[in-house]
């Protein structure tokens, strides 16, 4: 007997491209809270909402899609995250091989 999943991604996969999702949808699937969507969207981070003009905030399900789409393909195509060592931070120190 298989056990029904309640998982939002799951139902995100099957949703129609001019569905909406609200907020805490977004935050579901984004494995994130309701207030960190808000402070994404704050920020311009996230797609515009699928009524500017309105306060509640809600997207299109295929402008979430391009979005993840667009922020796999732009990890994938930057090099890997690694420290450049070569410019360390803070104040230089002061060579001890001068003799003094």
């Amino acid at each position: 007997m298989n056990k029904p999943t309640n998982d939002f991604r799951q139902s995100f996969k099957s949703m129609a491209p001019q569905a909406i999702i609200s907020r805490s949808e977004l935050a579901m699937l984004l494995s994130t809270s309701s207030s960190a969507v808000s402070q994404m969207a704050y920020r311009g981070e996230l797609p515009q909402t699928a009524f500017p003009g309105k306060r509640r905030a809600c997207w299109f399900v295929s402008d979430i899609r391009n979005w993840l789409e667009e922020l796999s393909n732009n990890r994938l195509a930057s090099p890997a995250n690694h420290v450049n060592t070569s410019s360390k931070i803070g104040r230089p120190r002061i060579s001890t091989s001068s003799g003094i």
